[in-house]
């Protein structure tokens, strides 16, 4: 098993159905390949945690940096483990947008989210990354 963080700037003409649109292939993608993770999208910013067969993952990420929809593609970790910590989700997402922060039902999310992070099991240096990573974003 192996997993892979990456974070990156989102094109400031990115639409929701452009997300949409990669929810959908990535879900599809990710259920052929036996990958799964977590997409993070927040304010123009992405953070995504990958996990599966090392050469599927690696496969994958490559196509993610040519992706036109986002720039500044880094790769902020990688690292060989025992098992899957997002093992029942193809891509989990959720999308918050700044302005509608002030909603009670998204500072709700925000916070649960947060508490998830603090308390989610955190086996390897990748997953603490990406929880970490998730915080500093909302955080902004």
């Amino acid at each position: 098993m192996f997993e892979l963080i990456y974070r990156s700037t989102a094109h400031d003409n990115i639409k929701s159905s452009d997300i949409l649109s990669i929810l959908n292939t990535s879900r599809h993608y990710n259920s052929v390949h036996n990958i799964t993770g977590c997409l993070l999208y927040y304010n123009h910013e992405f953070v995504q945690i990958l996990e599966g067969d090392k050469s599927q993952v690696k496969e994958l990420f490559s196509k993610i940096e040519n992706d036109t929809l986002h720039t500044q593609v880094v790769l902020v970790s990688e690292n060989d483990k025992h098992d899957r910590t997002f093992k029942n989700w193809s891509m989990a997402y959720h999308e918050l947008r700044k302005s509608e922060i002030q909603d009670i039902s998204k500072q709700n999310f925000i916070n649960s989210f947060l508490t998830i992070s603090e308390l989610a099991e955190k086996p390897t240096h990748v997953t603490k990354l990406f929880w970490h990573l998730s915080q500093e974003i909302l955080k902004t």
